[in-house]
């Protein structure tokens, strides 16, 4: 039984057949060559090459974009003005790093190369002054926590979900995705694969807002930061934790 969140990449059929863009790489695929070693290292050797200033300690940004299957980038639209504005410099710098380093990776499936969604943790103190070698991002981060702990999570879901899924006789796998923000509230929220049944995603959505509860949000370096979160579930007749 699965007592912890997941932060993870799942590859969804639904994703590759409708839209030639996948939602997020497969397990085990990474969106730059070498790896995310590799990536913060020639983002490192870029910005010492090019005498970037570094940004204030308080600074950092999470830029969403699209690796195409040709190994172009596109920037998915941020909508979080204040946010941009608060982080002015770590933001430019990652605009910077998408346009102008190389070695980008689709993502495979079946031997195709494909379009995928994704983002990366920029924190210009650690991929500039303070850089070591070996440096990943995402070895540093506190996950976000939900008011206590995960098993009171599965509490809360089981209580507030199971008459639901059992009323629109949802059985199988189940993949719950959301965000949690900087300020510890869930935004973003949707379950895959796809159940195409508008009265239960409003029910969905709507059930998951009983689920008020204000995260402790993911942190970095102290920083608050949103992070996404997969929470995998399966259900039949009677509940249970994947």
């Amino acid at each position: 039984m699965i007592r912890k969140f997941i932060i993870c990449l799942f590859t969804t059929g639904f994703s590759f057949f409708q839209s030639q863009v996948l939602d997020e790489y497969p397990e085990k695929q990474d969106f730059y060559e070498g790896g995310l070693v590799n990536f913060y290292r020639e983002s490192h050797d870029y910005l010492t090459k090019n005498k970037v200033k570094n940004c204030d300690s308080k600074e950092i940004y999470q830029p969403r974009f699209i690796v195409t299957k040709e190994g172009g980038i596109k920037l998915v639209k941020d909508s979080d003005t204040a946010n941009i504005s608060k982080n002015k410099c770590a933001y430019e710098i990652s605009l910077s790093l998408l346009k102008n380093l190389k070695n980008w990776k689709p993502a495979e499936v079946k031997g195709l190369k494909i379009g995928a969604l994704t983002e990366f943790i920029l924190y210009p103190k650690d991929v500039m002054g303070n850089y070591k070698e070996g440096y990943n991002a995402l070895e540093f981060i506190i996950p976000a926590q939900y008011p206590g702990g995960y098993d009171k999570l599965g509490k809360d879901f089981h209580d507030e979900f199971m008459t639901l899924f059992m009323d629109y006789h949802i059985n199988g796998n189940i993949n719950l995705e959301f965000y949690v923000d900087k300020e510890g509230h869930i935004s973003n929220p949707r379950i895959y694969p796809e159940i195409r049944d508008r009265s239960f995603n409003i029910e969905f959505l709507r059930t998951l807002s009983r689920l008020h509860k204000v995260w402790k949000p993911a942190l970095y370096s102290n920083i608050p930061i949103k992070q996404r979160v997969n929470y995998p579930m399966r259900f039949s007749t009677t509940f249970y934790e994947r």
